[in-house]
C-alpha cells in the first residue's frame, strides 16, 4: 500500500497510520511487532504550547532480549556490629 492511499483511508486509525510510517522511516517491517502510545502531556507556559511524548517500541524478530545474571554486582552490606552493640 502506498504511503498517501494509506494517509487517505478514512477506515484507518490515527494510531495506526502513525505506526505504518514510523516503521517505514525506521526500516521495519509493519508487520504489527511495533507499539506506539503516548506517555504523557503537558502544556510548556513559557511558550504556550502543548508537548506530547510518544513511545515508539518495535520487537524485531532477529533480536532478543539481554539477559543480565542474577549475581548483583554490589551486594548489600551486612551489618556487622548487629542490633544489641552500642
Amino acid at each position: 500500500m502506498l504511503l498517501n492511499d494509506l494517509l487517505q483511508e478514512s477506515n484507518v486509525s490515527w494510531w495506526n497510520k502513525a505506526l505504518y510510517v514510523l516503521d517505514k522511516l525506521f526500516g521495519f517491517n509493519a508487520d504489527g511487532n511495533s507499539k506506539l502510545k503516548r506517555v504523557k502531556q503537558l502544556f510548556d507556559q513559557k511558550t504556550g504550547e502543548h508537548v506530547i511524548y510518544l513511545e515508539y517500541r518495535v520487537k524485531s524478530a532477529n533480536q532478543s532480549p539481554i539477559r543480565h545474571s542474577t549475581k548483583s554486582i554490589n551486594p548489600k552490606r551486612s551489618d556487622k556490629t548487629g542490633k544489641d552493640s552500642k
